[in-house]
């Protein structure tokens, strides 16, 4: 619990600046976490040594990312899958957590340990189950159809919303396209955020966003 509201407040700090500054640098952003969290801990000139050196950051890592494999990482349920960005490839390995180190295609703990340790591999936390919730009762505010509507806000409340939200939708053709291109475009932002986050820069383009 503690994890996730530190992580939780990172990234609404992070958004904020984002909102301010769509093109923030990583290492603008690095500093901006620092003086949010840690800043008060030091004085003036241990302040100013430390925001030099986060402000130099390292050049960006070009990589040529995989993008419907990291989105797909970011959306997986973390209880059953563990996902890592191979840098060199730019594609993301999914492991199941039930078969970690089992026989067939999935790599062994020494395998990925490796990985991390020679900084080929970058895990891909998912994101929490809250920041899909908040994109659907973000889109439900913006549909036009009042009966819709409220069928969506009654669906989006309790346990099962996400179940619920998706079946009121399978009656409503139009708007679940309009659904799936509103999810894919949050989706999308999430993604480049986090790879700037991480100092990558992609040289590859993510698909055009469309409704499924």
């Amino acid at each position: 619990m503690g994890c996730s509201m530190s992580a939780t407040a990172r990234a609404l700090v992070r958004a904020s600046m984002l909102a301010q500054d769509p093109h923030a640098s990583p290492a603008a952003l690095r500093c901006a976490l620092f003086l949010r969290f840690y800043g008060h801990e030091f004085d003036m000139a241990e302040r100013e040594r430390i925001l030099a050196r986060l402000g130099q950051g390292e050049p960006p890592r070009r990589v040529p990312v995989n993008w419907d494999d990291l989105e797909m990482a970011l959306t997986a349920n973390r209880v059953e899958w563990t996902c890592y960005l191979d840098l060199r490839t730019g594609e993301v390995c999914m492991v199941s957590m039930d078969r970690f180190g089992g026989d067939g295609d999935w790599p062994s703990e020494e395998e990925i340990d490796a990985g991390l340790e020679a900084g080929h591999l970058l895990p891909v936390e998912p994101l929490e189950s809250s920041v899909e919730y908040g994109w659907m009762t973000e889109f439900a505010g913006t549909v036009r159809d009042a009966r819709l509507r409220d069928r969506l806000d009654v669906a989006l409340d309790g346990r099962g919303a996400f179940r619920r939200f998706k079946n009121v939708l399978l009656d409503f053709p139009a708007e679940r396209e309009q659904w799936f291109a509103f999810r894919d475009e949050r989706l999308r932002t999430v993604a480049r955020e986090w790879l700037a986050e991480q100092g990558i820069e992609p040289t590859t383009l993510p698909p055009a966003v469309s409704g499924r």
